[in-house]
């Protein structure tokens, strides 16, 4: 090829036509918003399976029922017994702590370590439906004739008090 002809090439340059522009812009315009789309799309899906957990949690918080079954202070032991059931709809629900109050409010927590009664195996303080199990409370000194709120709470956040009289 001639040296001038590539020259008149060089020289010669033109724009590039309306429909062509055009249809560069809307092919990216589309490209976009099919990422767009996607990463919505991935995003709710996201976000509504947290919901979707966050509400079977809440569910099964509101599921929860523990009865206090008897409650015992053996004043010669210093240890205070409690006996409780799982009478919700929830089988799997976890006894964390403990909490005893007295009349001026000061408390003293626990961490719960749950015996079964019926000597079952089964995690460490978990309660099966229907299940009943015992904690004691050692090393404490309740005054006779007071009375004292027990409180225990679990794994999701439920709490259930009883009162008792030493």
């Amino acid at each position: 090829m001639d040296l001038r002809k590539v020259w008149k090439l060089l020289r010669e340059r033109r724009a590039v036509s309306t429909i062509v522009s055009n249809i560069i812009l809307v092919g990216t315009i589309i490209a976009v918003g099919f990422a767009v789309l996607g990463w919505t799309y991935s995003t709710s899906n996201s976000y509504a399976a947290q919901y979707g957990s966050s509400v079977l949690h809440d569910i099964n918080k509101l599921s929860e029922r523990i009865a206090f079954e008897y409650i015992f202070y053996n004043s010669t032991a210093l240890r205070l017994s409690v006996y409780i059931i799982n009478c919700g709809n929830i089988g799997t629900v976890t006894i964390t702590t403990g909490y005893i109050y007295n009349a001026s409010w000061t408390s003293s927590s626990f961490v719960i370590s749950l015996h079964f009664l019926n000597e079952s195996t089964g995690p460490a303080r978990v309660l099966g439906i229907g299940q009943e199990g015992y904690f004691i409370w050692p090393s404490i000194t309740l005054q006779s004739g007071n009375s004292y709120a027990v409180k225990i709470v679990t794994g999701r956040g439920s709490s259930f008090a009883s009162n008792v009289t030493a």
